[in-house]
């Protein structure tokens, strides 16, 4: 393997729908980066069309690939799926590799093990983890973060973008009263994968965070939520397991923390999806085209639309910040790698599994994010 200043990233899972959009920014960004995968041959054709410093066979299922695919490496990108599946073994792997993680999912039942389980281990190894590095968690947590600065009154510091610092609570005088994050999509086309975690995330055990603890919520609750006149105004957005119902209790004392979905405008498809929400544990995985449609892996994910909302409240004040942008995927790849950039530039700063808004200044990483996505952010105060 190059040494790690040539080469101070590895893309795990480089070869799949994620995966392949990392490796993309980061030869954009013009970062040396390395590749691992299960399939020589895809690891091959990938090398082919963007400049990779090495090529690694690494398996899961065989720690000691993933322990050679991963030494020396500054920080290790986990684009692989299920991350059910892979992600503990990928952790350690980088952890024990003395690396730092960076994952694209927000799955959060994955979320909320990795947080549970793995604190100490990456709190030791000195490392940082961050999961959840993509549209699903880390746009939501950041958005959040920003939203109760602004109600709390604390000011921006205006130091470094990645914390050198752990932050204070926010709200830890005077807790807030909720915290409620908003996924909004139009014209919603999902790879197999994707489409799985949706129905996964609507038809399983959703939790919320309620008086510093989680429980699980309540099948079919929702909410009307607005995304502003792009995505169809005011509409109906349905309880859902997002993954920042773990992070943000992190860095926001709150009574409540809640997530929904919401993928059509129509009222009617609205109301079915609450039913169905309630009835998913009953209905075949083959219903999942119900809530978005599968498309196939090279399709044209660019038609989709998205809008994440989030709303805080504290006593009569409340703020929103609305962070849209298209192309669920390319996005989820612009952040995955550029939050590894960050960490391969990070000299010194909070150890540990970390939150997105722990690590990063919430409205100046909004704000460069913006502008590496082509993203734009709304928020219901001024910006001065």
């Amino acid at each position: 393997m190059s040494s790690p200043d040539e080469a101070p990233i590895v893309v795990f899972g480089a070869t799949g729908l994620v995966g392949r959009r990392v490796c993309a920014e980061l030869a954009r960004a013009g970062m040396p980066f390395e590749i691992a995968g299960r399939s020589e041959a895809a690891l091959a054709k990938l090398a082919g069309t963007v400049a990779v410093a090495h090529t690694h066979i690494a398996d899961v299922k065989d720690p000691a690939t993933l322990a050679m695919a991963f030494a020396g490496a500054r920080v290790v990108i986990n684009a692989a799926g299920p991350l059910r599946e892979c992600a503990e073994p990928v952790l350690g792997a980088a952890l024990t590799a003395g690396a730092h993680y960076v994952d694209v999912g927000g799955e959060q039942e994955v979320l909320h093990a990795l947080h549970e389980r793995h604190e100490s281990t990456a709190r030791r190894a000195g490392l940082i983890a961050l999961p959840g590095a993509g549209v699903d968690c880390l746009l939501g947590d950041l958005a959040a973060a920003w939203a109760a600065e602004h109600v709390c009154g604390i000011a921006d510091d205006g130091g470094p973008l990645v914390r050198v610092e752990p932050a204070l609570r926010i709200g830890e005088d005077r807790p807030l009263d909720e915290v409620a994050i908003s996924y909004v999509a139009d014209d919603l086309v999902v790879s197999a994968g994707r489409q799985r975690a949706l129905f996964g995330g609507l038809g399983g055990k959703v939790l919320v965070w309620r008086r510093d603890r989680w429980e699980t919520g309540r099948a079919g609750e929702h909410r009307r939520v607005n995304a502003g006149p792009t995505m169809g105004g005011e509409r109906d957005a349905v309880g859902y397991a997002g993954g920042d119902v773990v992070t943000v209790p992190r860095h926001i004392a709150t009574n409540l923390v809640t997530t929904y979905i919401s993928t059509t405008r129509s009222a009617g498809a609205s109301v079915a999806m609450r039913l169905l929400s309630r009835a998913l544990p009953l209905v075949p995985r083959s219903a999942g085209a119900l809530l978005a449609a599968y498309a196939a892996p090279d399709a044209d994910y660019g038609k989709t639309s998205f809008a994440i909302v989030a709303q805080v409240r504290r006593g009569f004040s409340a703020a929103q910040v609305t962070v849209r942008g298209r192309d669920l995927y390319r996005t989820t790849a612009v952040i995955a790698a550029w939050a590894a950039r960050q960490l391969v530039a990070r000299a010194v700063g909070p150890i540990g599994m970390r939150a997105p808004a722990e690590l990063f200044r919430a409205r100046p990483a909004l704000t460069e994010l913006a502008r590496e996505a082509g993203l734009t952010f709304e928020p219901s105060f001024g910006t001065r």
